[in-house]
């Protein structure tokens, strides 16, 4: 008997009709929220970017109404066109964001806090959707502003 049953199981396929069925649905399912989540997320154009230096805002720049302001010394700005130039500097060290106000956008192109300087990687504020730019070492947050605040405390 133990012969036949070695037989049978050696036979039998690994999968059945209805478990490949099964498997299907549920990879059509995971594709689907993958598309829900990561790639058509609602994006909304930015209204305009903050800079948070350790939780404390020193810059704001307001695309709709084309105003900007430096709410701390440490704070530079140059204008050039429709870039601004907008350097941080603190006894950490210093982070340059330029935003373009034409684009709408924003991007940390210089900083001295580490050899890595992640933050200078890190990618563009294009939109509401983007993952706000920070440096770590320097305790500075680059934030995109725009759209409806959810009460999970998302952008919409």
């Amino acid at each position: 008997m133990a012969k036949s049953k070695l037989q049978e199981v050696k036979r039998a396929s690994w999968f059945k009709g209805w478990d490949l069925l099964i498997y299907a649905l549920v990879l059509v399912f995971l594709l689907a929220l993958f598309l829900a989540f990561v790639i058509l997320p609602e994006k909304a154009a930015l209204t305009g970017v903050e800079i948070l230096l350790k939780n404390e805002r020193v810059f704001s720049c307001d695309f709709e109404e084309g105003t900007f302001e430096a709410l701390a010394d440490c704070v530079t700005v140059e204008r050039e066109g429709e870039a601004l130039t907008v350097t941080v500097t603190t006894e950490e060290g210093y982070n340059v964001v330029v935003i373009d106000l034409e684009n709408r956008t924003a991007d940390m192109t210089d900083a001295d806090c580490s050899w890595s300087r992640d933050c200078v990687h890190m990618a563009t504020i294009t939109d509401t959707a983007s993952a706000p730019i920070s440096c770590v070492p320097h305790g500075l947050v680059v934030l995109p502003l725009g759209g409806e605040l959810t009460s999970d405390g998302t952008l919409h």
